[in-house]
């Protein structure tokens, strides 16, 4: 017979690996490969866990002999001296295999948590990595239950698979060995049975599957509601839609319940079933054991022995089908996280080469659409290092769009951006980002105080550079005016304080870094015209002045600009841009030097 090339065997293996992963809860193959991707950095440690768990394994033949040794020669012998030795010696391979046990323990609950660092990690990167109008579409509250609650099954279905279900298939294949050596007759009649194990399994396991399923969503709607109750409280107040929310809250926290008794009575009826049926065939087993010694052709001592076995092999077997609401459970959370890690095409930039940021940019022939939807035609804007650049429209025109490109958060669909023109495909766009300071409409204040918030992504910054940084921004004054001064709570979102106040940290976060580029996104929805004039102006008298990009539909911030460009019908014209003349009367503010 002609032997199987390589490849053939592989493949065989593999399809023989599959069905079984299938057959114990691993149905969606993306689950399997996510899994088996985080695995294989570990293989060697998971190998040598693998060997001590069937070294461990081993440890159970010779009680089992030492068991039939007692029952036929200790006992039938009176002899009282071997039966206390082989106690004792049962006694001692015990506590050895119990301390190798929890040695592989802590061995592989090390694997396991590294490998679900990894999984978090890998999660966190891809939500950072992942197209800005992909995040902008995404419902972030459910995305945010899914990364924390199936990360959270997965350690629980690797724990089960790797620190349970291995080790007692391991030792269940050598008890299979001896028990096998004892009585094949009984072995065979087990094997005879287990098809009616692997039914019962198969039967519950499509239950376990479906209400695991319907428990994740209705917690991930629980979980939304939540978010949504304690983010719009003011919003819920002034709408009066108290009784009505409440009432939708309360659904939500009944579905909850309703699917959370489903779910744990599919896991309560999958164990019965399987304790039942293995039960069952421990009787049967008894039964007909108990004919063989009847009949002469077995030993009392061979007979007992093989039951002790059975029963071990029983409990390890149990461990074996224990793990499987576990491991349905993390499969269907892996699956979900595949279609996590999967969405959205990663951005399209991802050089590493330093830039020296002098604070040019450029849009070259930009084209750019959201979902077939075109915003931007052929769009070209140059601006000069030091400039003052206003781009105006109206709402929707696609200024939002422009600064997105202009920031690397979104790429052309053709075309090119560039600083002082390199083309962002070459740069390292996180370097460069340092160098730039951004204002957005949302202020982007967090829980903590104001000095807290004065210093993300600048913790190094000192007392005296948050405050200059403030004073520039025109934020000092009230700030002091606070009782806890820069130490003041500003409440999730700066709900503590007013919108121009909130704007005014975002401005004076964004000078901290000492700026080769500012950009302000319309500025007048929190500042009168005359504040950011005044802060334009002063921006501009600093001997470090940098390059200043307002983003506006207030067109009485032209006066400012030294080029004016307005957004229509996908394309960006040059304007008039009327200057306005404010020179050395108005006074200094200090200069960006101070700030670092």
């Amino acid at each position: 017979m002609p032997r199987p090339e390589p490849g053939a065997a592989r493949q065989l293996a593999g399809r023989l690996a599959a069905v079984a992963a299938r057959s114990y809860g691993f149905a969606d193959p993306r689950a399997l490969r996510l899994f088996l991707h985080y695995v294989r950095p570990h293989r060697g440690a998971l190998l040598a866990y693998a060997l001590g768990a069937a070294a461990v394994s081993m440890l159970l033949l010779p009680v089992v002999w030492m068991v039939r040794h007692a029952f036929d020669v200790a006992i039938p012998r009176s002899d009282v001296a071997l039966l206390a030795t082989l106690g004792g010696a049962i006694v001692g391979v015990r506590l050895l295999g119990t301390l190798a046990s929890l040695a592989l323990r802590r061995h592989v609950v090390g694997v396991i948590k590294r490998m679900v660092m990894r999984l978090r990690e890998d999660l966190l990167e891809h939500v950072y990595l992942a197209p800005r109008e992909h995040m902008s579409r995404a419902d972030l509250d459910r995305l945010q239950t899914r990364i924390v609650q199936d990360t959270e099954r997965v350690d629980v279905m690797s724990n089960a698979l790797l620190s349970g279900v291995l080790p007692a298939l391991f030792a269940s294949l050598a008890l299979a060995g001896v028990l096998t050596w004892f009585s094949a007759t009984l072995v065979g009649l087990a094997l005879l049975l287990l098809p009616a194990v692997w039914i019962a399994a198969a039967f519950t396991h499509r239950h376990v599957s479906r209400d695991v399923r319907g428990f994740q969503g209705a917690f991930e709607s629980y979980s939304k509601g939540m978010s949504f109750v304690l983010r719009q409280l003011d919003l819920t107040r002034v709408q009066a839609c108290e009784v009505e929310e409440i009432g939708r809250q309360k659904a939500a926290i009944d579905r909850l319940r309703s699917s959370g008794e489903r779910m744990s009575w599919s896991f309560a009826v999958h164990g019965q079933v399987q304790a039942t049926v293995t039960g069952l065939l421990g009787i049967v087993l008894l039964v007909i054991g108990g004919v063989e010694v009847a009949r002469g052709t077995l030993t009392l001592g061979a007979f007992l022995a093989f039951y002790f076995g059975a029963g071990l092999l029983n409990g390890f077997v149990t461990t074996v089908l224990r793990g499987t609401a576990d491991v349905i459970a993390g499969s269907v959370s892996l699956a979900t996280l595949a279609d996590i890690l999967g969405s959205g095409t990663p951005l399209a930039y991802a050089g590493r080469a330093p830039h020296a940021f002098r604070g040019g940019l450029e849009l070259r022939d930009v084209s750019f659409a959201y979902d077939r939807e075109p915003v931007l035609r052929g769009a070209s804007l140059r601006i000069a290092p030091g400039s003052h650049v206003a781009l105006i429209g109206p709402n929707g025109a696609g200024k939002t769009t422009v600064l997105n490109l202009l920031l690397g958060l979104a790429a052309p669909a053709a075309g090119e951006v560039l600083a002082d023109g390199r083309p962002f495909r070459e740069l390292d766009l996180r370097a460069l980002r340092r160098q730039v300071g951004v204002v957005l409409q949302r202020s982007g204040l967090f829980f903590g105080t104001i000095r807290a918030n004065l210093a993300y992504g600048n913790e190094q910054a000192t007392d005296e550079q948050i405050v200059a940084a403030a004073r520039l921004a025109g934020a000092d004054a009230f700030v002091r005016a606070l009782p806890a001064g820069y130490d003041t709570q500003v409440g999730e979102g700066g709900v503590m304080l007013s919108g121009g106040e909130s704007q005014r940290l975002a401005i004076a976060r964004a000078l901290l870094r000492r700026p080769r580029a500012l950009v302000l996104d319309e500025p007048t929805n929190h500042l009168d015209v005359a504040a950011v004039r005044a802060l334009l102006e002063g921006l501009r008298a600093l001997p470090e002045a940098p390059t200043i990009i307002v983003v506006s539909h207030d067109e009485r911030l032209v006066a400012f600009a030294d080029e004016v460009w307005r957004i229509e019908g996908g394309r960006l014209q040059p304007a008039a841009a009327p200057r306005a003349a404010h020179e050395a009367s108005h006074a200094r503010p200090e200069p960006l030097a101070q700030l670092g």
